[in-house]
């Protein structure tokens, strides 16, 4: 069990569906409208009509915003801070430059390299020299053999010594670029975690490295959520979502849902399945990693439906049925103005119809 899954499922069980909640003052409204219309001077109950309507089976999931790509920016060479050149939310380009570290004895020692390298790549000249007159005395028989093994030694002690030099001063050369921290990638900087002055280790240490920064990836943000185990079997990869943030609240941001993970979380005594949901929207840029929000994930439409406000349900026992003013009695179904009915999806406050009632009969909703 993770804190963060468990932050989800609190948020989940606590928080109010403003998709429902849209909905309940919608039929209020109609519902009001109902009873306006009636006598004035005769008791009424509100009532509402069988409607057809678009009707959608929702599965929600409630999570954050998190990047598709999250980086942490460690140091390759150990240091002091110099400059730290971006700030947290700063947008950046790959290859730009994000933290210089004091570079002066790095720098000192490149030059030392490149000194030793020139001594090196003369002695180099001069052996190749010195052969090339041994070999020119040795065609005339005036050099002896040892003179000749003793000026090819020297050459290829030379070249060996030019090749350590260069190696040293690639060597140098490359932890003096690690001096200068670079962004791996297009995206944003998350949070800076150092400040300018600090000791800070390389990645290689045994402790990992200092983190330096956090980045997020330019590309596509996605919702990651929490949807309880008897919903999980309606999501299938690819389904339609719409996506709701506590800081643009009634503004929605189109989603796909593209991963269903296949093992389970026990948070609390309850099942969840995490889910993600990628951002799609033009507007995605919009939102930032770690905001709250819902992705309402479409499992299923039916776009004629039969439906009635949720409040016309009526129980006794396992039966279910509805009131109306116009509603016949038929078989057992006890007092006249019930009705025996089945009901299919619950979209909100509205429900599917399935069997018992037709398009224009009326239902009390009170």
């Amino acid at each position: 069990m993770t804190t963060s899954a468990g932050r989800k499922a609190r948020a989940a069980a606590r928080r109010p569906s403003a998709r429902a909640a849209r909905r309940l003052s919608t039929v209020l409204a109609a519902v009001l409208a109902t009873v306006a219309c009636g006598d004035g001077d005769a008791p009424s109950r509100a009532t509402a009509r069988v409607e057809r309507a678009a009707i959608e089976r929702i599965v929600v999931a409630t999570g954050t915003i998190e990047p598709a790509k999250e980086v942490e920016v460690r140091p390759r060479i150990a240091g002091i801070v110099e400059r730290i050149l971006v700030d947290d939310g700063d947008e950046v380009a790959a290859g730009q430059v994000l933290v210089e570290i004091e570079r002066e004895l790095l720098a000192s020692q490149v030059r030392e390299a490149e000194a030793a390298l020139r001594e090196a790549q003369a002695g180099l000249r001069f052996a190749k020299v010195e052969i090339e007159r041994e070999r020119e005395l040795s065609a005339r028989g005036a050099a002896s053999q040892r003179a000749r093994d003793e000026a090819n030694a020297r050459y290829e002690r030379s070249v060996a010594a030019a090749e350590a030099a260069r190696a040293r001063l690639d060597t140098l050369s490359t932890q003096l670029s690690y001096a200068t921290v670079r962004s791996p990638l297009a995206g944003r900087v998350l949070e800076v975690h150092t400040e300018e002055g600090n000791a800070v280790s390389p990645v290689t240490s045994v402790n990992g490295g200092t983190l330096l920064l956090t980045l997020a990836g330019a590309d596509t943000l996605h919702l990651e959520g929490l949807v309880d185990e008897n919903e999980v079997a309606r999501l299938a990869i690819g389904q339609p979502a719409r996506i709701r943030t506590e800081a643009f609240g009634e503004r929605t941001f189109e989603g796909v849902l593209r991963h269903v993970a296949p093992l389970g979380k026990r948070i609390e005594n309850v099942t969840y399945f995490e889910v993600e949901v990628d951002v799609t929207d033009a507007d995605a840029a919009r939102l930032r990693p770690r905001m709250s929000g819902d992705a309402e994930i479409v499992a299923e439409v039916v776009p004629a439906a039969l439906t009635i406000p949720e409040m016309a349900l009526r129980y006794r026992g396992d039966a279910l049925y509805v009131e109306g003013p116009h509603l016949a009695p038929s078989g057992d179904e006890g007092a006249g103005g019930e009705r025996a009915i089945e009901i299919g999806i619950v979209d909100g406050d509205r429900v599917e119809v399935r069997r018992g009632l037709d398009e224009g009969e009326e239902v009390y909703v009170e």
